[in-house]
């Protein structure tokens, strides 16, 4: 009777298993076809936010532009941030004592403890990308035009499959390399201006924008495999932006009051540390009034920037990454230009020229290809973030 009762149970739970995994291959079409439509509509919120930052930072300071901005997309997503309590199980003297704690805690409670302290972990180092891309696409924006740092952001498209390769060891398959050198060629022949491809300060920084972007988009494959809750993950990494904003602000006060860092040495003259107060002090209000000026200067489109194409755009995009690996969703990113170039020419006046016509065409052909076609080998659609999410 044992016996019979034990096949019962083994056919039971075989059966159970096969429609849990046909369901699970359903359930994994489904989001792969969502992720490339939701990825789509991130690229085209992207391609809008440069013209538009392009309008303020004519004006404003970069730093306190960019404060302001992940401030506001900061306060939206706060409602969704992790107690700062959990960010105590990231430290390593505290793993022998949660270790002793385990019996004592219910597993539910204590997996939502693990679940928050991942969600910081990752956050903080999303965070630190993402504030690198924006900020070094915001000073790039100083110096070059709209259609130009749009073009160049995205050569991430070539640096997301180098990184990968690279950094990670991971396995590129070959269609992936030839729509990612598509997509580079199409993004030169965007940037070409019929005589010859002149390089200014703006697109250097653009280009170490699209480094920090590719960097992005590489660990977001496997934070979003360790992290179950994208709310979290997304206001985590919001307020890390937040906060390395800040400090920018005050270091760009800092050396704008003009004080010479080598008086700080003698800090046993009391005039000095005057002297020291007083430039914090200036930098102090020279980030509230360069702030101040952002503000009521450029309201609506803080509240894009910071509602729709950083707290949206950033929750949107972590979402839908889960069911797509990092290189594929590149390619789709590679996008951006192409929109970029449409509302540049809509709302700043910026042209195409005949070469710039042709980029945006094989920058499509390539994203369409990628996103349409399956062009992933089975080294490559295994998701490499299921064995990163076991080192955690």
């Amino acid at each position: 009777m044992y016996t019979n009762t034990k096949l019962e149970l083994e056919e039971t739970f075989t059966t159970n298993s096969t429609a849990t995994s046909s369901t699970d291959t359903s359930d994994n079409a489904t989001t792969s076809i969502q992720s490339i439509f939701l990825l789509n509509l991130v690229a085209i919120i992207w391609g809008t936010q440069h013209s538009v930052i392009k309008m303020v930072v004519d004006d404003c300071d970069p730093a306190s532009f960019s404060f302001a901005r992940f401030a506001l997309a900061f306060a939206l997503a706060s409602p969704f941030l992790p107690s700062f309590a959990s960010i105590s199980k990231l430290l390593p003297f505290q793993q022998q004592q949660q270790q002793q704690q385990m019996d004592f805690v219910g597993s539910n409670g204590k997996e939502n403890d693990d679940q928050n302290a991942l969600a910081w972990k990752w956050g903080i180092e999303m965070g630190t990308w993402m504030f690198l891309g924006y900020a070094f696409q915001a000073i790039g924006l100083e110096y070059t035009t709209a259609q130009r740092s749009g073009f160049l952001l995205y050569l991430n498209v070539k640096f997301v499959p180098f990184f990968a390769r690279i950094l990670f060891g991971k396995k590129i398959s070959v269609p992936t390399w030839v729509s990612a050198f598509a997509a580079l060629v199409g993004t030169a022949l965007l940037s070409y201006d019929g005589t010859s491809m002149t390089w200014n300060l703006g697109d250097l920084w653009s280009v170490a924008a699209a480094a920090a972007s590719a960097m992005f988009i590489l660990r977001l494959e496997s934070a979003t495999a360790v992290v179950k809750d994208s709310a979290a993950l997304n206001a985590t990494s919001l307020w890390m932006v937040t906060v390395t904003s800040f400090l920018w602000c005050i270091g760009t006060g800092m050396r704008n009051s003009q004080v010479k860092v080598d008086q700080y040495y003698d800090m046993n003259n009391s005039k000095i540390w005057w002297d020291w107060m007083e430039s914090a002090s200036m930098a102090c209000s020279s980030v509230v009034s360069n702030v101040a000026h952002t503000v009521t200067s450029h309201p609506l489109e803080l509240i894009y920037l910071g509602g729709v194409t950083t707290a949206l755009s950033n929750y949107i995009q972590t979402k839908a990454q889960r069911g797509i690996s990092a290189e594929r969703a590149s390619i789709i990113y590679a996008l951006d230009p192409a929109y970029g170039a449409f509302f540049a020419s809509l709302l700043l006046g910026e042209g195409l020229s005949q070469y710039g016509y042709v980029g945006a065409g094989l920058i499509t052909i390539a994203a369409a290809t990628n996103a349409f076609l399956d062009l992933g080998s089975p080294e490559e659609t295994e998701s490499p973030s299921t064995t990163t999410s076991t080192k955690q």
